[in-house]
């Protein structure tokens, strides 16, 4: 079953300890894509990296330790690329337009990280948690900067990155055109105190100025 190798690369030149962690990593990112988080079991992730159960506890303590790290490590590898895709560009507005449509992008081409992705946001609230510092930190700087009007609060967060989720979903489902990440960062432009007709100007820049 397993087919998705985010750790394993990363860990090629190590120890074959860190090695067999990697591998128990990418097997829990196929299977919590595969049934999701709460149906997953840790006979399931040792049996899709092809390993003993035995041989799981030596790395993690429980099937919520593995949920755990995976996950943030999940999060963290996404920020990483944002990041390095993001690093020249000063602009809130462009931060976020990229931002979303790069993360749609990652995910889409790689559907066993999208899909462990979302079914971790669904279930766990300290990756929500951490999902919401990277995103708080764009619109602080567009406030900052006079672009945004509405007041960053965590009811602002939650439904800016509702709304990424949620198109998330529908792109992994084969429900999205392929403008869903331009429209996505249209509305939460938006949502942000930018009215219909600036939103879509600015996402036209952001276009024109960063393709993917």
């Amino acid at each position: 079953m397993q087919t998705f190798t985010m750790f394993a690369p990363e860990a090629a030149s190590l120890g074959k300890s860190a090695r067999t962690r990697a591998q128990l990593m990418d097997a829990a990112i196929a299977v919590f894509a595969r049934h999701g988080i709460e149906a997953a079991s840790v006979n399931e992730i040792a049996r899709a990296a092809g390993l003993a159960n035995g041989t799981f506890y030596v790395h993690f303590r429980d099937k919520d330790e593995v949920v755990s790290v995976v996950s943030l490590a999940l999060a963290a590898e996404i920020a990483r690329q944002l990041d390095e895709d993001m690093r020249d560009i000063e602009c809130a507005i462009q931060r976020v337009v990229c931002a979303t449509r790069r993360f749609l992008q990652i995910t889409r081409e790689q559907p066993p990280l999208g899909w462990a992705f979302l079914k971790a946001c669904q279930v766990l609230p300290d990756l929500r948690q951490q999902v919401g510092v990277y995103m708080r930190q764009d619109i602080a700087r567009g406030v900052k900067q006079g672009v945004f009007t509405e007041p960053v609060d965590d009811f602002l967060i939650d439904c800016v990155g509702g709304l990424v989720l949620s198109a998330l979903l529908s792109c992994l489902s084969g429900t999205a055109a392929a403008d869903a990440g331009a429209r996505t960062a249209e509305m939460q432009l938006r949502l942000l105190g930018i009215d219909k007709e600036a939103a879509r100007a600015a996402v036209g820049q952001a276009l024109d100025a960063h393709p993917i």
